[in-house]
């Protein structure tokens, strides 16, 4: 009896130990899921400050290639730019591209009219804007700078209400030329990119249907719910300040 009272006793001490082990196993691993959960969280948590501070140093360093008198919202993502009317040749303006949300300043330093591009002629009342504009890629990484297009000195109202159409331009940007005033052969793309930091000089050839008094010459045509440019950069010179060629 006594021996069969002592086995009793051993196997219940024998359960209540293994009952107390199994306890202390399941707080550990709930106390290892919560460690693991909260440096999860830890973890996503500094991704986001890390994110937040990288843009931020992004918005920072392309504010800071910038005039503080063109800056809307220096603290937006990416930077917002006033639009930016009424230039003068010779002036600079900044604009903001739509596909890599970067800053872009234009100098337009000369005008020239003529019907005859080399390989592109025109007659009649048709005829190419030849703008001369020196291009500067303020951003750090690669653009791809869209051509400017045309219009008449009176539609700087709905140039800025966004209220312009295709069909009320009096010119669409068309070609980017080479020195001497020919469709540029080393161009096959028609299309000009800047490595960052980059500048250079280029002649855009804008196709007239019709002349003015007065022009605008602009990056930053909004229609059709598309555009190349977050705002507008635009130039307004007299028929008299454009070079005959």
């Amino acid at each position: 009896m006594k021996k069969y009272l002592m086995i009793m006793m051993i196997l219940v001490a024998s359960t209540l130990l293994l009952m107390a082990c199994g306890g202390e196993n399941d707080e550990s691993e709930a106390s290892d899921t919560e460690s693991a959960s909260d440096q999860n969280d830890a973890d996503d948590s500094d991704s986001d400050i890390e994110s937040e501070s990288e843009s931020d140093n992004e918005n920072q360093e392309a504010s800071a290639n910038l005039p503080e008198e063109v800056i809307h919202d220096a603290d937006a993502d990416p930077v917002e730019l006033e639009d930016q009317m009424g230039l003068e040749i010779g002036e600079t303006g900044y604009v903001i591209t739509q596909s890599e949300n970067l800053p872009l300043a234009v100098t337009l330093n000369s005008v020239e009219r003529t019907q005859d591009l080399g390989a592109e002629t025109k007659d009649g009342d048709e005829f190419y804007l030849v703008g001369n504009f020196t291009l500067e890629n303020l951003g750090d990484s690669t653009v791809e700078v869209k051509k400017p297009d045309a219009a008449s000195g009176s539609d700087e109202s709905v140039i800025l209400d966004d209220e312009l159409t295709q069909g009320d331009l009096l010119g669409v940007g068309t070609w980017y030329l080479d020195e001497q005033n020919n469709i540029d052969s080393d161009n096959p793309t028609n299309s000009i990119s800047l490595e960052p930091g980059g500048e250079e000089n280029h002649k855009i050839a804008i196709s007239m249907h019709d002349g003015a008094d007065e022009y605008i010459i602009f990056f930053g045509l909004y229609t059709s719910n598309n555009r190349d440019y977050q705002n507008k950069a635009a130039w307004t010179f007299q028929s008299d300040q454009v070079d005959e060629g």
